[in-house]
């Protein structure tokens, strides 16, 4: 062989071998195009039946919104969340149970913030088709989510868009589900035999609960639970909204099947996943009142100068008039 067959020889060689090396790639490539592809499809299916499996309406309740500030959510409008978590499932208890925790979260993607305001259980209110004035987290147990949130509508004055009911159980195993959860604590405490230390402190399931529940010890009672109720909410958002969740979707997608519900559609959670990521910076609201003993009961009696005030924060956030 002479030595220009000899070079045209190599180079023919070395094109047949840059070629299937290029098709080795592409070929990879695609497969793990197609496997990704194949894998988001069943994320999707297996969260669309979640959602179907939680949601439930919020029933016949007032409309606080005029119908020109209907919320939309592709067209990036504030809208709100009621954020109620039973005392059912935690404790051996098994009753429908009242709300212990209250939270009305407004959220809005111009502002770039969500205010979350921690509404005091004791809150002494008129509930809305009872006819009695109670402690506000008495609503749910007396009329159900219609009452709970035609109450919470009617004490601040604003609308609830959307509500998401949690039993106590299940917040102790979403903590589990997202892999534990770290909280910035403000005060060195011992609960139910478990020490907490003041400072930065990492939390599983059962210690999470303790964590939320402590109230007793706290100089600011049932408002320093609140702090330490919202720091867990936001830490398992943040959790669950992260990537480490892809792979560990299942589990989470199994607590809330059994121990949540929400009028949030999926419709819903996609365009605030995609329309909504700017306003996720938390800023902490607080209504306080007076501590009163009325007919043998311990009550929040509220400031009506400082619930407007608190209104017409919240009123803005929601862009209303």
């Amino acid at each position: 062989m002479t030595a220009e067959e000899q070079k045209r020889h190599h180079h023919h060689k070395h094109r047949r071998r840059g070629w299937t090396l290029t098709k080795v790639i592409l070929v990879v490539l695609g497969v793990l195009i197609l496997a990704g592809g194949a894998f988001a499809a069943k994320v999707y299916m297996d969260v669309n039946q979640t959602a179907k499996t939680v949601y439930k309406s919020k029933g016949k309740t007032q409309n606080k919104r005029k119908v020109s500030e209907k919320v939309e959510l592709n067209k990036k409008m504030p809208f709100s969340i009621l954020l109620l978590g039973t005392d059912t499932g935690a404790l051996g208890r098994t009753e429908k149970g009242r709300t212990d925790t209250m939270m009305l979260a407004t959220v809005n993607p111009a502002t770039k913030e969500t205010n979350m305001l921690s509404i005091a259980r004791d809150s002494r209110v008129p509930i809305v088709g009872y006819g009695q004035t109670a402690k506000i987290n008495a609503a749910y147990a007396y009329g159900g989510i219609p009452m709970a949130v035609n109450t919470v509508q009617a004490f601040l004055n604003v609308p609830v868009d959307y509500y998401v009911l949690v039993n106590m159980k299940g917040l102790e195993q979403l903590v589990d589900a997202v892999g534990g959860v770290t909280v910035d604590n403000d005060l060195d405490f011992t609960y139910e035999g478990h020490h907490f230390e003041k400072g930065t402190v990492s939390l599983d399931g059962p210690t999470a609960l303790k964590f939320s529940r402590m109230r007793y010890d706290d100089p600011r009672g049932d408002f320093g639970r609140q702090l330490r109720q919202q720091a867990i909410v936001q830490a398992v958002l943040k959790k669950a909204t992260s990537l480490n969740m892809v792979t560990n979707y299942n589990k989470f997608l199994q607590v809330l099947e059994n121990n949540m519900q929400t009028n949030i559609t999926l419709k819903d959670v996609l365009n605030i996943q995609q329309n909504y990521g700017d306003a996720m910076h938390f800023k902490t609201l607080q209504l306080k009142g007076t501590g009163q003993m009325i007919d043998g009961q311990s009550f929040q009696v509220m400031n009506p100068t400082e619930v407007a005030q608190m209104s017409t924060r919240l009123r803005k956030q929601l862009d209303l008039k």
